[in-house]
C-alpha cells in the first residue's frame, strides 16, 4: 500500500513502473539470476516509456519526475527484478548531476539523448588502495592529470561499477592533480567510446546477478567539456544535488525486494495444499505476516516523506535521506529472512523465489552505501563536534 497522499502525476509513474515491471522484467528476473546476464532487455523494455530520462527535466525532453516519483518508479521496478531495478537505479544517479547543471554543449550532447534512451550511465565508484581491492577506510581518490586536450585518465581503476562494460557513459569523481586534497573533487562524464576501458574480471556477486558490478580500468582523454561544475567543487554540488537521489533510491530498491517478496508470499501463503492445510494456519506465520507488513508500511512512510521533504526544499542536511535507505535496506533483510523460514524447504531448495529476494536484499547493508557508513554519518549530524 501507498498511505503517503500522491499526485495524479505521482500515481500515474508509479502505475507505469509496475506495469512494465511486470511486463518486461518479471518474465527475465529468475534467468538474469540464474545466468547472471546482463539485464539488457529489460532496461530496454523501459525506453520507449521515457523512464530512461526520468529525472531529467521536461524543457529538454525527459519525465521531469520529482524525488517521490522517483523512489516509487525503483521499488515497483524492484519488486520485479532487483538487478535490472539496481542498474537502473545506478543510471538515474549517474545522469543527476549533469541533468540538473549542464552547460550548454552537455544539454545537446548527453541530457538530450539520456532523455530520449540513447545513453545508458551508471557511476565508475569505489577505489582501493594500490593494486586488486586492497580495501582502507577513508580513501583518498585517485588524480588525474590536466593536459592541453583535457583530463588525462592513465590506467585509473574503479573498483566496483555497476553496468560495467554495458554502460555508454561513465560518471567518475576524481583529483586533479597528485597534491590536490582529498576533498577537491571533481566530476566527469565518460564516453566509452570516446577513452580506452577495460573490465577486470567476473561479476560473481552473492545476489543482483545481472548487475556486472565489476572493477573498470580507464586509459585515455576526458575533454575539459565533459566536466560537470567547476573544477575541484564537486562535492559542494554532491550533497545538494546528488545526494538525496543517491540515498533514497537505494533505499527505493531494497524497499521493492521486501515488498516484493512480501507480495509474493501473500500469494503463496494464502494456497490451500492437497492435504486441505495452509501457510497461514500457522499462528506464527499468521503474526510473521502481520508483522512484516507493518514494518515494510514504516520504512516505506520514511522513504516518503523524506522524499517529499525533499521536493518542499525542506532538507537543510542528509539525515532524513540516510536514515530512509538505512531503514529500507534492514526491511530488506528482515522481510527475506523471515519469509525464507515461513516457506522452509521448499524456499532453501530453491523451488520458490524467495531464495534470490534473500540474496539481493543483502547486498543494501554492504554495497554502494553501506549501513555502517551510513550509520557513522548520521551519528557526527546528531552529535556534531563542538568547533574549537
Amino acid at each position: 500500500m501507498t498511505y503517503y497522499p500522491l499526485t495524479k502525476e505521482q500515481r500515474s509513474l508509479k502505475d507505469l513502473a509496475a506495469q512494465l515491471a511486470m511486463a518486461e522484467l518479471a518474465p527475465r528476473a529468475a534467468e538474469t539470476d540464474k545466468s547472471g546476464v546482463f539485464p539488457r532487455a529489460s532496461l530496454n523494455g523501459l525506453k520507449e516509456s521515457g523512464l530512461w530520462g526520468l529525472r531529467v527535466s521536461k524543457e529538454h525532453g525527459g519525465l521531469g519526475a520529482d524525488l517521490l516519483s522517483t523512489c516509487l518508479v525503483v521499488e515497483e521496478l524492484a519488486k520485479k527484478c532487483a538487478s535490472t531495478a539496481m542498474c537502473y537505479k545506478m543510471h538515474v544517479e549517474a545522469a543527476e548531476l549533469i541533468s540538473r547543471m549542464p552547460s550548454d554543449y552537455q544539454v545537446e550532447k548527453f541530457v538530450k539523448k539520456i532523455a530520449a534512451g540513447e545513453i545508458l550511465c551508471t557511476v565508475a565508484g569505489g577505489e582501493t588502495s594500490g593494486k586488486g581491492d586492497n580495501w582502507v577506510p577513508g580513501m583518498v581518490l585517485s588524480s588525474v592529470e590536466k593536459g592541453e586536450e583535457g583530463y588525462i585518465l592513465d590506467h585509473l581503476r574503479k573498483s566496483y561499477v555497476t553496468s560495467a562494460g554495458q554502460a555508454s557513459h561513465y560518471f567518475m569523481l576524481c583529483r586533479v592533480g597528485a597534491e590536490t586534497k582529498g576533498h577537491k573533487l571533481s566530476a566527469l562524464f565518460i564516453e566509452a567510446d570516446n577513452i580506452e576501458w577495460e573490465t577486470l574480471g567476473d561479476w560473481n556477486g552473492l545476489g543482483m546477478r545481472g548487475n556486472n558490478s565489476v572493477p573498470i580500468r580507464f586509459n585515455g582523454v576526458v575533454p575539459e567539456k565533459n566536466r560537470i561544475g567547476d573544477e575541484g567543487e564537486a562535492l559542494k554540488y554532491l550533497g545538494a544535488v546528488m545526494m538525496p537521489v543517491v540515498a533514497l533510491t537505494y533505499g527505493a530498491a531494497y524497499l521493492g525486494v521486501a515488498s516484493g517478496a512480501y507480495e509474493l508470499a501473500m500469494e503463496e501463503a494464502s494456497k490451500v495444499y492437497p492435504s486441505g492445510a495452509k501457510r497461514l494456519d500457522n499462528p506464527i506465520n499468521q503474526r510473521r505476516m502481520a508483522e512484516l507488513s507493518a514494518k515494510i508500511e514504516a520504512a516505506r512512510a520514511l522513504l516518503h516523506v523524506a522524499a517529499a521533504a525533499g521536493d518542499a526544499g525542506q532538507v537543510t542536511a542528509p539525515l532524513p535521506y540516510l536514515q530512509a535507505k538505512v531503514s529500507c535496506s534492514e526491511v530488506a533483510v528482515l522481510v527475506t529472512q523471515e519469509l525464507m523460514t515461513m516457506f522452509g524447504g521448499t524456499a532453501f531448495a530453491g523451488r520458490l523465489p524467495f531464495e534470490r529476494y534473500f540474496r539481493d536484499a543483502r547486498a543494501g547493508m554492504i554495497m554502494g552505501l553501506a549501513n555502517d557508513d551510513a550509520y557513522q554519518t548520521i551519528y557526527g549530524m546528531l552529535f556534531p563536534e563542538k568547533k574549537k
